[in-house]
């Protein structure tokens, strides 16, 4: 009967029903307007944001003292790595590209290298812990081996397995891990953190290359990431090869073609 009831009043009189949709359809249109003036205040946003934002830059300069270095101190060439032992892509260069560049330029006096932390303790929570444990190995004049175990171990760097690469390079284990568990060097670690950030790093492995000088600093290329062999020799033959040139003397080659990873 209600049914009926209903029905027979929109019959007596449908301009009420039309007055219902039109105002339905003119506050439709109003969200939309409305919607259409929040994108384009987005959109203005956005591109305000993106014009703002500064490239990368290519080139920086950084701090050489506190680093552990590699090489001749008089190498004409300065190599700057900031790295995380936890970080994959680090891993993979310290295997793959750093022995060549050791093998060829490092060992040949050709390029002085600087290793700095930079544990991404955000992500990488075993991380920091590692990167002390390198100092503590340097105590007994093992840092370069610490620092090629904890790569090669990477998927294991909790502090006991620390304390078990240490034993496995014959450390003394008791003075060994009272350096790690006091945290002797977490002032250290930091420290290259901030200098890194200040010279604008962000992430891991990131690389300043320049000639080297007798100042605390080096101005230099930066690469970021686990790039490839080449992609440091051009940079690293071009300052080999300016170096010549202001001694006066030709460039050292032996003929034989640039190294390639195995």
């Amino acid at each position: 009967m209600y049914l009926l009831v209903g029905v027979g009043v929109l019959m007596i009189n449908p301009g009420a029903g039309r007055a219902v949709v039109e105002e339905d359809v003119r506050a439709l249109r109003e969200d939309m307007e409305q919607v259409k003036k929040d994108l384009a205040e987005i959109k203005s946003i956005l591109q305000s944001v993106t014009k703002r934002q500064k490239p990368e830059k290519s080139t920086g300069t950084v701090g050489v003292t506190g680093g552990t270095v590699l090489g001749e101190s008089n190498a004409p060439v300065t190599i700057v790595e900031f790295s995380d032992y936890q970080c994959p892509f680090c891993r993979r260069y310290s295997l793959t590209v750093l022995p060549i560049i050791q093998r060829e330029y490092i060992d040949t006096g050709k390029v002085r290298y600087i290793f700095r932390d930079f544990p991404l303790s955000s992500i990488h929570q075993q991380a920091e812990k590692a990167h002390e444990s390198a100092h503590c190995a340097g105590e007994f004049n093992k840092y370069w081996e610490m620092h090629d175990m904890l790569f090669e171990k990477q998927n294991d760097l909790m502090v006991p397995s620390l304390k078990q690469y240490a034993g496995e390079l014959g450390l003394d284990s008791t003075t060994f891990e009272e350096c790690l568990d006091s945290g002797k060097y977490q002032v250290a670690v930091q420290k290259d953190v901030a200098d890194g950030q200040a010279a604008g790093i962000r992430g891991t492995p990131s690389f300043f290359v320049g000639k080297s000088g007798s100042g605390d600093s080096i101005t230099g290329t930066i690469i970021r990431g686990a790039q490839p062999l080449a992609k440091f020799q051009v940079i690293i033959d071009q300052l080999l090869s300016d170096h010549a040139s202001d001694a006066g003397v030709s460039p050292e080659s032996d003929g034989s073609p640039p190294a390639r990873l195995p």
